[in-house]
């Protein structure tokens, strides 16, 4: 019993402050939830334009705020929460919000008071949590790829590499001088249909008009990433090209209308557009300078862009399209890929 007594205060303050330690990182582990949601939130409204911090920073902000708020998180002002103010004791302080072109990045800390600690001394403890969101340039393509290949000679790094790459073709109004959402007869650009067809890409579908017809309608069914080999195939040759012409007909007949013109609106895709209308595919950048007679093998795949394709206005034979921006309708990002304006949605890289 003389032990008892003497151990058992020792127990109690071990109990004691273990509840408050329980309660402390309970409450980081909010705080990092937190965190994680604004950050991601906040780069949700990054653009991925060079220059475009600044422009799009109060909304970052006003997004972080919120998310911040949705969780837990009582401090900063935002249209997107109102919550209570915070509990007695607790102090919560967005410290900060660094936004750059591509990144995110939110540090949060919550003053979290002692409950038994109170009896040695201890009064509050601090919690900190940090997070960074980013969004990148797709490195890889799960499916769906489309047969055609921008030219690109050499390693384009980024849009206006590749834009400058593709400033020797000719768009659909006569000029020579490339700009985003300019539009281009597709036939001009892949010389299509060609005897041989070395514009058309062997993106798993093989040699043969009806596969070739297949997968412009579909899409290819592999994944293709950056670094990635492909070839040209035949297929579509003097009096072979009705699967093709079928293919694409059934595409463009499932396309989205009523929508704005992304090809007439510098590029960038408006909201009401779907992610998945057939008229939007995504095409890889290749180098067709090694190409040999009719066909071309082993080309590496330098990156990815979006593309929205339409019927040409002044033939029935001519495919328009045009190289469009967004940053919510590719898959999955990597840090090392160059932009071409498609951007993948915002993912923690911290």
């Amino acid at each position: 019993m003389a032990l008892f007594t003497i151990v058992l205060p020792v127990l109690l303050g071990v109990m004691a402050l273990g509840v408050d330690f329980a309660l402390i990182y309970l409450n980081w582990s909010m705080v990092q939830k937190a965190a994680d949601a604004a950050a991601l939130a906040g780069a949700s409204q990054l653009t991925g334009v060079t220059g475009s911090a600044a422009t799009v920073k109060p909304n970052v902000v006003n997004y972080v705020d919120g998310y911040a708020c949705l969780n837990g998180i009582k401090n900063g002002t935002s249209t997107l929460c109102t919550a209570a103010a915070s509990p007695a004791g607790y102090a919560d302080n967005i410290v900060f919000t660094n936004v750059t072109d591509f990144q995110v990045s939110v540090g949060i800390h919550r003053s979290v008071p002692y409950y038994f600690g109170k009896m040695i001394g201890l009064n509050e403890a601090g919690v900190a949590a940090t997070a960074t969101a980013a969004i990148e340039a797709p490195g890889t393509v799960p499916q769906g790829l489309f047969p055609i290949g921008l030219p690109c000679n050499g390693p384009c790094s980024d849009l206006k590499a590749l834009l400058k790459s593709l400033s020797g073709l000719s768009n659909s109004g006569g000029g020579s001088n490339i700009t985003l959402g300019a539009k281009f007869i597709v036939s001009k650009i892949w010389n299509q249909p060609s005897p041989g067809n070395f514009g058309w890409l062997d993106v798993g579908q093989g040699n043969g008009a009806p596969a070739l017809g297949s997968v412009l309608q579909n899409g290819s069914t592999q994944t293709y990433s950056v670094g990635s080999l492909v070839s040209t195939t035949p297929g579509v040759g003097k009096g072979n090209g009705n699967p093709a012409k079928a293919g694409l007909d059934a595409r463009l007949k499932a396309c989205a209308t009523g929508i704005a013109d992304p090809c007439a609106n510098g590029g960038t895709i408006p909201s009401t557009l779907s992610c998945n209308d057939p008229c939007l595919i995504t095409v890889p950048a290749v180098d067709y300078s090694l190409c040999s007679g009719a066909s071309c093998n082993n080309m590496k795949i330098y990156g990815f862009a979006q593309m929205y394709m339409e019927q040409d206005s002044s033939t029935t034979s001519g495919i328009d399209a045009c190289i469009v921006t967004n940053n919510n309708c590719t898959t999955t990002g990597s840090a090392g890929a160059p932009n071409y304006g498609s951007l993948s949605p915002p993912v923690l890289i911290n």
